[in-house]
């Protein structure tokens, strides 16, 4: 076999022919993932649990009040107005700006619903305190993997609190379970709150 023949069999010259042409690599570009990241695990897991309140409360008849309506509704608009600052913070193209807002649009809508809930005019629930204890339960449950959650859980006992049962029987039992929610609330969160303010103090 000849040298010419041999040369040009080899996967060498091959090799060397594309290295040259190759292009250089372009370093991870991570614009744009910390808003996104927000929005994702942030928003998504607001708008999960805020929902679990929405429906809550419409059971539990708290609705029925436009202005406790108004009021959980202007709340939570602050995490996808935080969301929406952040995205014009921190975007690298149009093209993640425009799948963000538009994820934000979607929490938005989710957020609103109490204003369309109210009109359907859900008649009070006598066992208001007893269904917003066992939500704000089921809440602490989750803020145990979670502890953030047990600002939720917080939220949901005060209104337990604040609302009325028929008896004084149920009004003792209620208020005493509502009382230790927030007990085991406020520890759970002052305790990640601490952890997490010695963090950024380190």
């Amino acid at each position: 076999m000849s040298f010419f023949t041999s040369w040009r069999l080899s996967p060498l010259p091959a090799f060397v022919g594309l290295s040259l042409l190759s292009t250089p690599a372009l370093a991870f570009d991570s614009s744009g993932g910390s808003a996104s990241l927000f929005i994702i695990v942030g928003l998504g897991g607001f708008t999960l649990l805020n929902s679990l309140m929405q429906g809550l409360f419409f059971f539990a008849g708290q609705y029925r009040n436009p202005i406790f309506a108004k009021r959980h509704v202007l709340s939570a608009l602050i995490v996808p107005l935080l969301a929406f600052a952040l995205t014009l913070y921190d975007h690298s193209s149009w093209s993640d700006f425009a799948l963000n807002l538009g994820m934000i649009i979607v929490g938005v809508g989710l957020i609103l619903l109490p204003l369309q809930l109210r009109q359907l005019n859900q008649p009070s629930n006598q066992h208001a305190n007893w269904l917003l204890n066992l939500g704000a339960i089921l809440v602490l449950g989750i803020s145990y993997l979670v502890p953030p959650c047990a600002l939720f859980a917080i939220i949901l006992a005060h209104i337990a609190i604040a609302s009325r049962p028929n008896t004084e029987a149920q009004k003792l039992i209620a208020k005493t379970m509502s009382y230790l929610i927030l007990a085991a609330s406020y520890a759970l969160f002052g305790y990640w709150l601490f952890h997490l303010l010695s963090k950024f103090g380190a």
